[in-house]
């Protein structure tokens, strides 16, 4: 694989050194921010597809592997919105927040429409690497931020799209972080000594006991974890 690395995230920070540094490890690398996850709020998502298109446009020998690494839904919302949303709901950031959700939608149709355009075989994966979790709920500045205790700040959304699909599957079967480098085997056809393939991902069969690593790193089972729904008319 030729591999890209564009994103919307920090470079240098406690919470960005470390990804940066396997960003960096890939054969063109772009960073829309020049110092950690807040050095620059003005920066969007949505710039990252000027530089897919020009990757998609371009004759290549060998198959492309590109990473879009987005801001989303990160706190603050708000920051991601520039302070617009479409419906009020319970608090300004918790309404910001959801409209992230709208924003990251468009910016995967347009993804999309990207890679089918260009006419080659594609297959695109989007998930998310954390929840989040309401803080100072049922007040005015409701906001959401990381958590551990609760099952909602392990529960991401995880979706493939390929261009030879030919019918909308949703599976039930929980999945685990902790084996995605297998997911990530199975897609690319790349193997790896180190890399435990314990069951097809994409599929229905159960992967046993999912336990999470908590902010002491410790490793916790997800059904002993409380819960926090969210409930937009409470």
């Amino acid at each position: 694989f030729q591999t890209w690395w564009f994103s919307n995230q920090g470079q240098i920070g406690e919470y960005d050194t470390a990804i940066a540094s396997i960003a960096k490890r890939a054969d063109e690398v772009y960073f829309l921010k020049e110092g950690n996850f807040e050095a620059d709020k003005n920066t969007k998502d949505e710039a990252l597809l000027d530089m897919t298109a020009q990757v998609l446009a371009q004759e290549h020998s060998q198959p492309q592997l590109i990473v879009l690494h987005l801001m989303g839904s990160h706190p603050q919302a708000c920051d991601r919105t520039q302070g617009k949303y479409e419906t009020f709901v319970q608090s300004k950031e918790t309404s910001c927040y959801l409209y992230t959700m709208t924003q990251t939608d468009d910016l995967l149709r347009k993804l999309y429409d990207q890679l089918r355009n260009s006419g080659s075989s594609f297959s695109l994966v989007y998930f998310s690497d954390h929840g989040l979790a309401f803080k100072e709920r049922g007040k005015d500045v409701q906001y959401l931020a990381h958590d551990d205790k609760y099952q909602q700040n392990f529960q991401v959304p995880f979706m493939v799209i390929s261009s030879d699909d030919k019918a909308h599957r949703v599976i039930k079967a929980r999945r685990s972080a902790n084996d995605f480098l297998g997911f990530f085997s199975q897609w690319t056809g790349i193997k790896a000594k180190e890399i435990n393939i314990k069951y097809p991902f994409i599929s229905e069969k159960k992967a046993g006991p999912i336990y999470i690593t908590n902010f002491q790193l410790q490793k916790v089972d997800y059904n002993h974890l409380g819960t926090d729904i969210f409930d937009p008319k409470p």
